[in-house]
């Protein structure tokens, strides 16, 4: 394992030293966020709190041009029109700085949807080959945060390239990937009495709250699918806003567009949200969902029923299922009206336990109950 140690007072040195080579996404404050901002000379990336939204973008940007395209009637034949089609230019080389360990761990389930489905994304692709994660691990958890929950840890390597772990001064940078290696064999070896205090640290952390027994929720979840009742109490604060899938770093849904000027035009790809009424309206007016529960209970099942089905055989969470969220929280915290995913899942599996418990027969030799007349 190739250990480094990157100064909090080189970092702004070693960011330059890694634009020259890549275009530099890092983490800035900006009033009360933290945002990916393209580095330059004078920003000295801030690495103390999670960026407000996920690096996601790098690999699926919210609006992208699939291709452009021109149309020529053809001179000798009036009634014949010619296209001619033109690549995007090619994604340049990225590094993303600063993203946590839940955010990288989504560069692995994007990959489920773009490379892993029989169809691979040429554009994905191309932008995942293009792009390194220099992601940072975590020393504490936030009161939204439950990465623990579905199969992540504040220390995660998942989709790392390198990750630096804080201590006093600087972090230690523990390449992940041969890539990870290359990005770090400039920097300074981890002394001892570095990766002895990075040790101790790990060994003084108090240990997380046990994550809850998820192992039969997309089971749950379909036996309340059909509850609307229950979908309707949940989503009864919702806005339909999709802050919650915008700032997701594995929600993967877009359209597609036409943008046509005269002879010519592209076709656009950007970010959709399962959470708007007009994602499943249909070209006849039939909307599927036509209600704000049934929005909700899409975007709960697909992280927790769909995908984990779908997946079967997945490296496992504690659940022993693989989940289309990391627990990165987002959701959660910049919901405006606290809508609470954690608790919807746990609701699920609360009411179907009820339900269960009702059914249950009596056990032989208990006394048989009696109704007051």
């Amino acid at each position: 394992m190739v250990e480094r140690f990157l100064a909090e007072a080189d970092l702004p040195a070693v960011a330059a030293a890694w634009a020259r080579e890549y275009r530099v996404l890092a983490p800035v404050r900006e009033g009360a966020a933290v945002v990916y901002r393209v580095f330059s000379a004078d920003m000295h990336p801030f690495l103390g709190r999670p960026p407000s939204s996920s690096a996601k973008e790098a690999l699926l940007p919210q609006t992208e041009n699939l291709f452009s395209y021109k149309y020529r009637k053809d001179q000798t034949d009036l009634t014949r029109t010619e296209v001619f089609l033109s690549e995007p230019v090619p994604p340049e080389p990225t590094l993303i700085l600063g993203p946590r360990p839940c955010d990288a761990r989504g560069r692995h389930l994007l990959d489920r949807v773009f490379l892993e489905r029989g169809v691979i994304d040429p554009q994905y692709t191309a932008h995942r080959a293009a792009t390194l994660f220099v992601s940072v691990a975590c020393t504490r958890m936030e009161n939204t945060c439950f990465c623990h929950w579905t199969g992540g840890a504040m220390d995660d390597e998942t989709g790392s390239d390198v990750l630096l772990h804080p201590v006093t001064g600087g972090f230690v940078a523990r390449a992940v990937t041969l890539a990870g290696e290359k990005l770090i064999a400039s920097l300074p070896e981890a002394s001892a009495s570095v990766l002895e205090e990075l040790a101790a640290r790990k060994q003084s952390t108090p240990p997380l709250e046990p994550a809850p027994d998820l192992t039969g929720i997309a089971e749950a979840f379909l036996a309340k699918f059909e509850d609307l009742d229950f979908w309707t109490d949940q989503s009864a604060r919702c806005l339909s806003c999709g802050v919650c899938t915008y700032l997701c770093p594995t929600c993967s849904c877009f359209n597609i567009t036409d943008e046509n000027s005269g002879m010519a035009g592209r076709r656009l790809r950007t970010w959709d949200t399962c959470m708007s009424a007009l994602y499943s309206l249909e070209g006849s007016g039939h909307n599927p969902r036509p209600s704000r529960a049934h929005r909700l209970r899409n975007r709960v099942g697909h992280k927790f029923c769909y995908h984990p089905r779908e997946f079967p055989d997945a490296a496992p969470s504690p659940s022993g299922l693989e989940f289309s969220c990391t627990g990165c929280g987002r959701c959660i915290k910049s919901c405006p009206v606290a809508v609470d995913i954690r608790s919807i899942v746990l609701d699920v599996l609360a009411a179907v336990a009820d339900k269960a418990a009702e059914k249950t027969p009596e056990q032989p030799g208990q006394p048989e109950k009696v109704e007051a007349k």
